[in-house]
């Protein structure tokens, strides 16, 4: 007799939180069904950017979890840009925990994301991997120093209240795009955290800690070692 094969259970681990804040950072849930005509929800994945080693990495991170295709597709290059790589994959099970485990919208969300409740209730561990998954994404340089950019003001306030329990100073801006006519809020670390705020995340994006090394001249840390990381 046929038996099918029992779901994937996806749990809150490492993995997951870090995968989390790469979701919420530069990925995307559909919000569709399979086709016009089906009623079947489409429980694709899609995570797109433009370092393309870092999006390989992320890959295997996810082949571990899952058995499940994943597609890596060149996306068309704009003017003035760097080629995109866009993974897509679809698996229920992930899909779900994402979107109802840890409440990421689907669709649009840049003015709805938020750190998951359940991210904010766990260890310091968790936070610090979903912390890194979002900087590797949507992290990077701001002025003379590093920081992140939203359009959600829970997110400026959540990731906020993870940096103070993680005693990394910083400052908050917020400003109006009248190009977009949205607000935008950011939060700026003080330069002399930077250090700090590099080895105590776990971060995975290679290419983005050699930038950073390269342009603050990071002194005796953990830092220097970053070379031979590896996941």
């Amino acid at each position: 007799m046929y038996r099918k094969k029992n779901p994937i259970i996806v749990v809150l681990n490492n993995d997951t939180a870090y995968l989390a804040g790469v979701i919420v950072g530069d990925g995307h849930l559909s919000a569709s069904n399979k086709s016009r005509a089906s009623t079947f929800k489409d429980y694709k994945m899609q995570i797109d950017l433009s370092d393309k080693d870092y999006l390989r990495r992320i890959f295997r991170i996810i082949q571990v979890l899952i058995q499940t295709k994943i597609a890596l597709v060149e996306s068309e290059k704009r003017t003035g840009r760097k080629s995109r790589l866009c993974m897509v994959l679809r698996n229920k099970e992930l899909f779900l925990f994402f979107n109802e485990t840890l409440n990421i919208p689907k669709g649009k969300k840049c003015d709805q994301i938020q750190v998951p409740e359940l991210i904010k209730n766990s260890d310091i561990q968790i936070k610090k991997q979903f912390l890194a998954g979002y900087f590797d994404t949507d992290g990077g340089f701001r002025g003379g120093t590093l920081g992140f950019t939203t359009a959600s003001n829970n997110m400026q306030t959540d990731v906020s209240k993870l940096l103070d329990e993680l005693r990394i100073r910083y400052s908050l801006e917020k400003w109006f795009n009248k190009k977009y006519s949205k607000t935008y809020y950011g939060i700026r670390l003080k330069k002399n955290e930077i250090d700090n705020f590099l080895n105590i995340l776990p971060l995975r994006n290679l290419e983005k800690k050699k930038r950073i090394i390269q342009r603050f001249q990071c002194g005796n840390t953990k830092v220097a070692k970053w070379g031979s990381y590896s996941i």
